[in-house]
């Protein structure tokens, strides 16, 4: 083949392939826009209006707990996971000179006492006497206290539930002094209802965590905030969860938090109703706050309210006919409205949705022939001689077409 001749050939193979391609790919025309109608009946029933929040769950009871005083410890009874009881014992420590000191206490209680009534026999003064009763007043406080430091050798948890962490050993010293802590439902100053702790203190010694009841955290925002008070129904679900659980706002904050965009939030404590053993600490949850319940109300779907002329109207459907009616609207529920003027219960009104038309390929319509083979190989008009041609392209597809690569 010529080289004049060849190139002629490879025109038309690129024209073919051109022409092939716009008619392949060439928009389609539009389709026209679909109206979709259907009937829904009005309905009276009750509504009820709801403030969403997420949170984090926690257990309602905590107590942080520390040997009040000073030794060794000679026994570690439990470990992080263990269940325990209220009053169980945690620890102990060496309490020889505890109960030497109860020994010593004992002693001069019976001495303040000796001395009292050998004043009151010998008719000491008054002053003499009153001192002598003072000393055995402070004799009888000084072996409570004794007693007191010996008993709190052992360590015993204040609350049932799990023991979330120990950082004590057998061999370690303590310093007495340390104070333990238990939190649980409480009046808070900032707000309205129940608070406590929900973390586990990093320096106590033990920490247990009651598991039977629970909290959930949250916050919501100034929008909501007015709506919310203690008492009000909620319903929980934990992550993962499939059925909510009961609760009822606990406390609701006045002071704000601000988030990383600026907006103020105010905390929401909800105590969960009953016990749950199969609750996790730190799990995130969703909860609805029910701030409202209105019985009898009439309602149709929001989507069946529009305005025609300055009116609001609806849609009445009696058997095959259709009519315009105005109504008048009251409170908005979610995807209802209210209907206080207009309609009565058990009417049928109709609901009309228009889907746009849309412009599709020619295509994207049909399938389309296998896209063309490989053109020949060939350089620029002022270029050597070109490479190989490409192979040939697949078959048409059931939907849209492809051009072969």
């Amino acid at each position: 083949m010529t080289g004049k001749k060849w190139w002629l050939s490879a025109a038309v193979v690129v024209v073919i392939a051109g022409v092939g391609g716009y008619l392949l790919f060439r928009p389609g025309e539009p389709t026209a826009p679909q109206t979709i109608s259907r009937t829904v009946q009005v309905a009276k029933g009750t509504q009820t209006r709801t403030v969403g929040l997420d949170g984090t769950l926690s257990p309602r009871k905590q107590s942080d707990v520390n040997f009040a005083v000073s030794g060794t410890i000679t026994d570690v009874y439990v470990k992080a996971g263990d269940e325990v009881k209220k009053n169980q014992r945690l620890a102990r420590i060496d309490d020889t000179d505890l109960a030497d000191a109860v020994d010593l206490a004992d002693a001069n209680l019976t001495t303040a006492r000796a001395n009292y009534t050998e004043v009151v026999d010998n008719d000491g003064s008054t002053a003499a006497i009153n001192s002598a009763n003072a000393q055995v007043a402070s004799a009888r406080a000084a072996l409570a206290s004794a007693k007191r430091d010996l008993a709190s050798a052992v360590l015993r948890s204040p609350i049932a539930g799990t023991v979330a962490a120990v950082t004590a050993e057998e061999g370690d010293s303590v310093t007495g002094g340390g104070s333990s802590s238990s939190s649980s439902s409480s009046r808070s100053g900032s707000g309205s209802g129940d608070t406590s702790s929900s973390s586990a203190s990093s320096t106590a010694q033990f920490s247990v965590i009651g598991t039977a009841t629970w909290k959930l955290e949250g916050s919501v925002g100034s929008a909501d905030l007015g709506s919310l008070k203690a008492g009000q129904s909620v319903a929980v679900t934990p992550s993962g969860a499939s059925e909510p659980i009961k609760g009822t706002v606990a406390s609701v904050g006045i002071v704000a938090t601000s988030t990383t965009d600026g907006a103020a939030t105010f905390p929401v404590v909800v105590n969960l109703s009953g016990t749950h053993t199969d609750l996790y600490s730190g799990t995130t949850a969703s909860a609805l706050i029910t701030t409202g319940s209105y019985p009898d109300v009439l309602t149709v779907p929001t989507a069946a309210i529009r305005t025609e002329d300055g009116k609001t109207v609806v849609t009445k459907v009696d058997g095959e006919a259709t009519s315009t009616v105005t109504v008048s609207v009251g409170r908005v529920f979610g995807n209802s409205t209210e209907i206080t003027a207009g309609l009565a219960e058990g009417d049928s009104v109709q609901i009309t949705v228009t889907r746009p038309g849309a412009t599709s390929t020619t295509g994207d319509q049909q399938g389309g022939p296998g896209g063309f083979g490989g053109g020949f190989g060939g350089g620029g008009f002022g270029g050597g001689p070109g490479g190989g041609g490409g192979p040939g392209g697949g078959g048409g597809g059931n939907g849209t077409a492809r051009p072969s690569r």
